[in-house]
């Protein structure tokens, strides 16, 4: 379990610092994070929130006003065959 609560804080604590980032050098304006992952780095970081419901496909945290919104790859890519042009 300490382990579990290591790499949960060692990602949060990550994920806290790219915020503050953000937020230093965007003052104004809503700020958002899309990470797009493949299914197993998806499933492993899913994981490590414990209040993520595992049937999702995407799901988002707010840390210090910035939004992180996690896709799972699988899900733009059905998104993009479907948004292609047509020839006109």
């Amino acid at each position: 379990m300490e382990n579990n609560s290591q790499v949960i804080y060692g990602l949060i604590e990550r994920m806290a610092l790219v915020s503050d980032a953000i937020d230093s050098l965007f003052v104004n304006g809503k700020k958002v994070i899309v990470i797009e992952l493949n299914k197993f780095d998806f499933e492993q970081t899913k994981k490590q929130f414990k209040n993520v419901d595992p049937k999702l496909n995407q799901f988002k945290i707010d840390i210090s006003g910035i939004e992180f919104i996690f896709i799972l790859d699988e899900l733009l890519n059905v998104s993009e065959d479907k948004t292609e042009e047509t020839p006109g």
